[in-house]
């Protein structure tokens, strides 16, 4: 199977590829998919004052799948924390010239930004800021 340009020049080398670079700020972990499945995508995310500075991912899967965890790591950096809930992976189909058949590993993807935006929405979550009500 031929694949794109676009996808080969990110499978061969992937950038933000492994584990997010060091820094100030919160590392927001989010994985979904398992190897079983065929497609595992793991992301971490440095946020600083609210902001994506830096993206990284590991992922088990076809081309299609690494490069579109690349586009999504690159394409987060600089954006405000609560794009980890908003970003659409199916977006990239077109720019990456999935077959409707590879296009299921897009939503993997996404359920592994939201695990990562869980993360982050309840990072402030403790036991002296959580107000509970017992019956």
């Amino acid at each position: 199977m031929g694949y794109p340009a676009a996808v080969l020049a990110r499978f061969d080398a992937p950038p933000n590829a492994g584990a997010v670079a060091p820094g100030p700020g919160t590392v927001l972990r989010g994985q979904a998919g398992g190897t079983g499945e065929g497609v595992s995508v793991a992301f971490e995310f440095r946020v600083a004052d609210g902001r994506i500075v830096a993206g990284a991912f590991r992922a088990f899967g076809c081309p299609y799948t690494i490069a579109a965890c690349s586009l999504v790591a690159e394409r987060l950096a600089g954006r405000e924390a609560r794009a980890l809930a908003e970003f659409k992976p199916l977006g990239l189909a077109d720019e990456l010239e999935l077959p409707a058949a590879r296009r299921g590993r897009l939503l993997t993807i996404e359920d592994a930004l939201r695990s990562c935006w869980r993360a982050w929405d309840n990072k402030g979550l403790a036991a002296s800021n959580v107000s509970r009500s017992d019956p």
